[in-house]
């Protein structure tokens, strides 16, 4: 959605993932002001909506009322999927980016009682809290704290499910949400396929000059960084949940998933199965 939204030619959608408002994380991109609004230099006249991308924001409990504080007439697109799906995603994203050491989901879902209390996290995680897998991917929780701050007008909740089966109306009802005029987009791919690297350690040295450049604020660049992580990565098939990995997601997220579909006033009984 985002890379949707970046490519209409009213919108400006700033670096995915600046993670600027979520102020308690210590994982952020950005902690900056400065360095944040030079994200949004790229807005022109013609840009009727700005915005950016920060997967951690719902999770966060500070990001909303910093967001409000920035811009009190912010509107917000949440997209939302099975937690019981998500969790595997997450544990993917978090493995991939080096947050994770543990790689068997079963053993990062067990360890998480221990993490809580500051035992069995791993040398490289910058942020104990994104190994939190219920906590991350209690979705109902998440968006319930969203409408006790932001009234549900200017909300708006994309289901993953949409998203997939139908691009094109779920795609129109972000742009009619935001008051946008329809581009006559058809072409809408996939983009972000959960990944793998092919060497870590090589992951670790770029993210390393990475955090450099950004810690003595140097901002020209030539590619290469990105080249270069583009190339050692490659798209990774999840594996499928085991029967009994499954029943224990599905009986922890079942509360959660109710509280959604009564936010929603939706039918989710296809994630519970």
């Amino acid at each position: 959605m985002d890379q949707w939204l970046s490519a209409h030619p009213h919108i400006f959608m700033a670096e995915k993932e600046a993670h600027y408002f979520n102020t308690d994380h210590r994982n952020r991109k950005f902690t900056r002001l400065p360095d944040y609004q030079a994200l949004l230099n790229g807005a022109a006249p013609q840009h009727v909506r700005v915005g950016e991308t920060s997967a951690r924001y719902l999770y966060s409990r500070d990001a909303v009322a910093n967001i409000l504080r920035y811009q009190p007439a912010a509107v917000f697109i949440v997209l939302l999927r099975n937690p019981v799906e998500m969790v595997a995603s997450w544990h993917n994203q978090v493995c991939f980016s080096g947050l994770e050491a543990q790689r068997d989901l079963a053993t990062a879902w067990r360890l998480q009682a221990q993490r809580k209390v500051g035992k069995a996290i791993p040398k490289k995680c910058a942020e104990v809290k994104m190994l939190f897998y219920g906590e991350v991917c209690s979705l109902g929780g998440q968006l319930q704290r969203l409408y006790q701050q932001v009234a549900r007008a200017r909300v708006h909740v994309i289901l993953f499910d949409d998203l997939r089966d139908q691009p094109r109306p779920t795609y129109l009802s972000a742009l009619n949400f935001l008051q946008v005029a329809d581009d006559g987009k058809y072409d809408l791919p996939i983009y972000n396929q959960a990944r793998t690297y092919y060497s870590r350690a090589f992951n670790w040295l770029l993210f390393g000059i990475g955090h450099g450049k950004r810690k003595m604020r140097i901002r020209a660049h030539f590619g290469i960084l990105e080249w270069l992580r583009k190339n050692n990565y490659r798209i990774r098939k999840n594996k499928p949940l085991s029967p009994a990995m499954k029943q224990t997601l599905l009986a922890y997220f079942a509360d959660d998933i109710h509280l959604l579909e009564n936010l929603l006033e939706r039918d989710l009984t296809h994630w519970k199965k």
